[in-house]
């Protein structure tokens, strides 16, 4: 990489505060920084419209976002639902509404193509510069966005697959908490497919996204499937929550230690379930880099005209027994930042 002048300094700040702390990084920037990069920041709001904070992943990835506005001096404004009952209609809402206030940019995850795809179209026709993070690998181009931030779901699900393969399982369920989101859809895919290579067999359950943070509902759920199926001695599922509604069905089917168990995404409890052996390992797409770089990537926009060509992959990281510790280690010191509270 070249030297990029002060907002190249802007961006090692930002590498540096990663190390060392958020405030003193953001108060040398907000010294360097250029009279006319303050003064262009200061234009109007890049809205992002991203996932519901009562998950731990989103919080993780609007810590990427908060920290890197301030590091940047950016007008970032998280939107999101906060009731995950209707997210199909509610999203597509939230995005015409941001829409509408005609932002300097948006950056977006794009859960629901069918509802939001079209209004990324007519936002890009528009003018308005979008960025797409988290889901939608495989729209940006087509819509007009500037590129993709986040995951390659398939092979988060193609990973897991092989996994639990390598570990003995002969049937595994895929559990899918958040059915109509091709990303989330991609992963199961994926395990299906790895699993299906190795000559094994798969599951695949849905669940109403009314429930997709009810906890009971989904132990409820998968227990009912491994009562059903009893010879089920693997389970996939597709974020932390699930993960330990799965560890909690186990156990109430009496299977615990029989049953492999894997997820994406990370929370604590995932997390120290890991490291007493109860999950054998989580995909981590590094949600708080989705937010961070998200911001990195608009703050170069803005200002240079410079952005990332293409997708940029921020996972999947798999996270077992030999890491598990270092990640506990980094999320007491820096609270959320692994998607995980």
């Amino acid at each position: 990489m070249g030297m990029l002048s002060e907002g190249g300094e802007a961006f090692a700040r930002g590498v540096r505060r990663l190390a060392g702390g958020l405030a003193v990084a953001a108060a040398l920037v907000a010294v360097a920084a250029p009279p006319e990069a303050a003064a262009q920041n200061n234009d109007g709001p890049i809205i992002a419209v991203s996932g519901p904070l009562s998950w731990p992943f989103f919080a993780a990835v609007k810590s990427g976002f908060d920290d890197a506005s301030k590091l940047f001096g950016l007008d970032v404004q998280y939107v999101a639902v906060t009731d995950t009952a209707n997210m199909t209609s509610d999203y597509p809402r939230l995005l015409q509404q941001a829409i509408s206030r005609n932002p300097r940019m948006l950056l977006v995850g794009e859960f629901f193509p069918d509802g939001m795809d079209p209004l990324i179209k007519e936002a890009t026709a528009a003018g308005i510069p979008v960025l797409i993070h988290n889901s939608g690998q495989t729209l940006w181009e087509g819509n007009g966005s500037l590129g993709f931030i986040g995951e390659d779901p398939y092979q988060m699900g193609y990973k897991a697959g092989e996994i639990q393969a390598e570990k003995g399982v002969k049937k595994g369920l895929c559990f899918n908490q958040v059915p109509g989101n091709p990303t989330v859809e991609a992963r199961c895919t994926g395990y299906v497919d790895a699993m299906k290579k190795a000559g094994l067999e798969t599951v695949y359950q849905t669940i109403g996204t009314g429930d997709a943070t009810n906890p009971q509902a989904m132990l409820q759920a998968i227990k009912g499937t491994l009562q059903a199926t009893p010879d089920i001695d693997g389970i996939y599922t597709l974020n932390a929550v699930p993960a330990i509604s799965a560890l909690r069905a186990v156990e109430e089917v009496g299977r615990k230690g029989e049953i492999v168990i894997g997820t994406a995404d990370l929370s604590n409890e995932v997390l120290e379930a890991i490291k007493a052996g109860d999950i054998a390992f989580a995909m981590d797409q590094q949600p708080y880099l989705q937010g961070f770089m998200s911001v990195q990537a608009a703050f170069q926009y803005l200002n240079y005209g410079l952005h990332p060509i293409g997708h940029v992959k921020t996972g999947p990281l798999v996270i077992d027994s030999s890491n598990v510790d270092r990640t506990l280690e980094v999320n007491k010191l820096h609270s959320g930042v692994r998607g995980a509270s």
